[in-house]
């Protein structure tokens, strides 16, 4: 069997396109002894405690959602007393595979990484960590493949993952578009097969059904600069449309907005996912309904999963798979919410964060950990910040 995820992952290496984001591949910290943690370990040794470093792999730190990403899992290290080193090495399987490396070579005792370049290098990377004794997790991230899966379960440091719940935001976000106004609705998915784009596209679909919204198009559409022709197109066929889902790619939103305009239309909705600049103005103006992201905390949430099994507390003793929503902004106050405590603050105290780890908080059970995680939302932050 490592023979045929190695044939994959060499296949998922030659086949993965770099994406846009940063791309800083020099680790952050020269390696050191990784205490608490044996070389060559075949199982979990004692119970750690003290001072450890935490390894966070990502594509890099300049765009909104990588640098609050990046951030947000600072505020979780730190709140168990530890040290956040990131490798942004880019969105290719190579790249993961190297910042992994690099981060294990850094010191780190627990690492954590995402599967958007494919999830062949996810057994390759389970090798690494079973051989240094290095404690590991996967965030917004579920795996499909089933060989994949049985494999990185018998894996003693492969602690679990966090996801976002798809169907659900995608119901949520055509319902917005809908009670808004929206009646004739055109879908814009961002690419073919994917599970997480076809999952927001099939929730969104559901709830139109249910509501009597017509779909008047499904449409694939991998480049966004095609956004706005396309939208342009369907309305010179169809004037009824006066909604645009976009399953991904947010900051196509401005450019689907003057489409409208450019046909004469000053009424029209718009639904999304990922968080772009500029989108503070349009839900300011109303051309922007809803849109979702802020899931930065996947990854924060996904440490606080393995630093409480690193000092010997896991919250289960199967692998663990929490669902985390996204942070849905739904008007401009949400947005200056989501700037002041989210992007350009810290949305959860250290205090707060300490609750998620048993060595501060002796009854946290698998369950109240998922039950605090799923709180996370707009007006939770501002009850917390302002009760």
């Amino acid at each position: 069997m490592k023979k045929f995820f190695a044939v994959l992952l060499v296949l998922a290496m030659v086949l993965s396109l770099a994406a846009c984001g940063g791309n800083n591949n020099a680790p952050a910290s020269e390696p050191s002894n990784t205490d608490g943690s044996a070389n060559d370990a075949n199982t979990p040794g004692d119970s750690n405690t003290g001072s450890f470093k935490y390894g966070f792999a990502s594509w890099g730190t300049a765009d909104e959602h990588g640098r609050t990403l990046n951030a947000a899992v600072g505020w979780g290290v730190d709140a168990a007393g530890g040290e956040f080193i990131g490798d942004a090495g880019g969105f290719t399987a190579e790249a993961t595979v190297a910042s992994i490396e690099n981060l294990i070579s850094a010191g780190c005792q627990m690492v954590s990484f995402c599967t958007y370049a494919g999830e062949a290098s996810v057994p390759t990377i389970s090798d690494m960590c079973r051989e240094k004794g290095v404690y590991w997790t996967m965030w917004d991230t579920q795996i499909a493949d089933p060989e994949i899966a049985a494999y990185i379960a018998e894996d003693p440091y492969y602690v679990g993952c966090t996801f976002e719940d798809n169907i659900t935001s995608g119901y949520e976000t055509m319902k917005a578009m809908g009670e808004a106004g929206a009646t004739n609705v055109v879908i814009i998915r961002y690419g073919s097969g994917i599970p997480t784009c076809d999952e927001r596209c099939n929730g969104g679909i559901k709830y139109a059904e249910e509501a009597g919204i017509t779909i008047v198009d499904d449409m694939i559409i991998t480049d966004t600069a095609e956004y706005k022709n396309a939208v342009a197109n369907v309305l010179l066929a169809h004037s009824e449309v006066d909604g645009v889902y976009l399953a991904g790619a947010g900051t196509a939103s401005s450019s689907v907005a003057e489409a409208f305009r450019s046909a004469g239309k000053d009424t029209f909705y718009i639904g999304a996912f990922d968080y772009f600049d500029g989108m503070g103005d349009m839900l300011k103006s109303g051309e922007l309904v809803c849109i979702n992201g802020g899931h930065m905390v996947t990854g924060t949430f996904s440490a606080l999963m393995a630093i409480n099994a690193w000092q010997g507390n896991p919250l289960s003793k199967d692998k663990i798979e929490i669902v985390i929503p996204y942070l849905t902004l739904k008007s401009y106050e949400d947005y200056e919410a989501y700037m002041q405590y989210a992007s350009q603050g810290a949305a959860y105290t250290s205090e707060e964060l300490q609750q998620f780890l048993t060595v501060s908080n002796p009854g946290l059970t698998l369950e109240s950990f998922q039950e605090g995680v799923s709180k996370w939302s707009v007006s939770d932050i501002i009850a917390r910040k302002n009760g």
